[in-house]
């Protein structure tokens, strides 16, 4: 709006539009108009034009796409992720067309399956990715994001499947059932996994029984069939942000934990 006054000013003052383009670069630097809109709008002052405003556009300008809206929406599917977009829409007593502009486009996220999932790093992955690096503690899951960490069985068939296991029994599988799906790349990495956990599967010196895994969020390691071995095993899987490969196990969760009690301790060289 300045940049039009002042392309105005030198209509005005019938300067050379080259003239006028170099001062406003001078004035502006790198927020400069280019060189084609300078020269359209001189044109436009010389033809006895005063108005520096746009001109109106057809249709109706968008009320309903605000900040305090995307805000809400933001607020509404991480509490809900199987809502609909009419019930966001009324709930906030806006349009279903401008709900479905703001999960789309600006949100960045699509409907599959009956749960809004995002496309690319949006919002949700990068709260979830925030939440952890801040929270680098044993949690088994973010408090917005219920389908993260397995559940936990009762302590009967925990002690059922130890029982087995120390028995001699390898397979992991319950038994055959219609429709199941199963993977190569899952039955090996389910194999690795039981090694993991018998392993160790005595009692640590805290007490505690419990088995904490942590890897990345490979297809491979979030498949159903290893989280079932996981939850039928009593091991908790710490989980990790999406797309993160920069945020490796031990950077995000190992190295803190020993430096904790390095604080505030001087540390002295020997010669």
């Amino acid at each position: 709006m300045d940049q039009r006054i002042c392309i105005k000013f030198c209509v005005k003052n019938k300067i050379k539009c080259a003239d006028a383009f170099r001062m406003l670069t001078v004035a502006y630097g790198e927020a400069t108009l280019d060189r084609s809109n300078v020269y359209r709008w001189y044109k436009m002052f010389s033809e006895g034009r005063e108005d520096v405003n746009d001109e109106e556009r057809a249709g109706r300008p968008s009320t309903s796409t605000t900040d305090e809206n995307i805000d809400e929406v933001k607020k509404i599917v991480l509490a809900n992720r199987r809502i609909t977009v009419r019930e966001v829409a009324e709930d906030l007593n806006i349009s279903i067309g401008s709900c479905h502009s703001i999960f789309t486009n600006d949100l960045g996220m699509r409907r599959v399956a009956a749960k809004f999932v995002p496309k690319l790093l949006n919002f949700d992955q990068k709260q979830h990715r925030e939440f952890l690096a801040k929270n680098n503690t044993l949690m088994p899951q973010p408090p917005y994001s219920p389908d993260l960490a397995p559940s936990t069985l009762n302590r009967s068939n925990v002690y059922r499947w130890y029982k087995m296991f120390s028995e001699g029994r390898e397979d992991v599988n319950d038994e055959e059932r219609a429709g199941r799906p199963s993977t190569s790349t899952t039955d090996e990495n389910i194999d690795e996994v039981k090694k993991i956990v018998l392993a160790n599967r005595r009692i640590t010196e805290t007490g505690r029984r419990e088995i904490f895994l942590h890897h990345d969020n490979a297809p491979a390691h979030t498949s159903l069939l290893v989280r079932e071995f996981l939850a039928k095993n009593n091991t908790l899987m710490m989980p990790q942000p999406p797309y993160s490969p920069d945020l490796a196990p031990c950077d995000f969760f190992l190295f803190p934990k020993l430096k904790r009690p390095m604080n505030d301790a001087t540390l002295r060289l020997r010669r």
